[in-house]
């Protein structure tokens, strides 16, 4: 596809490389790199007594609200809870909401991806199906393979936990029901 912008992107938080694809590529979609966000996470946060429950709960939040007004009501209710009202990263991240969290760049398709670390993104994924000479056509059939991979080793998975029986940690009889 010579000489057309892509479509999306996804870049960390650097403001000159926004800057950059807001004037080059201005239909461009772009959104921040999640990895990024959640890896500042500690240097951020870890200060705070409840530190591991504010990390879990943020990334509850992030990571499972299925609606914006879940995603809302959530944040709201952590930044009251434990007193992040000053908190300029959390403000900042809030502000800009619509470039990092699913819930709000979902109606652009990322084939998946949120994260641009090849550990954390779905390179790995690809790993073994296409490489930079791979054809748009010879990428959706590949792309089919993987995912039917996937789902294989997802149900082996899914049939070897049938058969196996993991330690209750409580003694409420709705957890051996699991």
């Amino acid at each position: 596809m010579p000489n057309k912008p892509p479509r999306a992107v996804i870049i960390d938080q650097c403001r000159a490389m926004q800057n950059a694809i807001e004037k080059i590529f201005p239909d461009t979609q772009h959104r921040w790199c999640l990895w990024h966000i959640m890896e500042k996470i500690p240097k951020k946060l870890s200060g705070y007594s409840d530190y591991e429950d504010i990390k879990s709960t943020l990334s509850n939040i992030v990571y499972d609200s299925l609606r914006k007004s879940d995603f809302e009501r959530d944040w709201t209710s952590m930044i009251n809870t434990y007193g992040f009202l000053e908190n300029e990263w959390l403000s900042g991240l809030y502000i800009n909401r619509y470039k990092w969290v699913s819930v709000f760049v979902k109606d652009t398709s990322w084939a998946g991806m949120s994260t641009i670390q090849r550990s954390e993104g779905v390179n790995a994924f690809f790993d073994g199906y296409v490489n930079s000479k791979t054809t748009l056509m010879l990428f959706t059939e590949q792309y089919d393979t993987a995912l039917r991979g996937k789902v294989e080793k997802e149900n082996k998975v899914g049939a070897k936990s049938f058969h196996e029986t993991i330690a209750c940690i409580s003694y409420y009889e709705v957890e051996k029901q699991f």
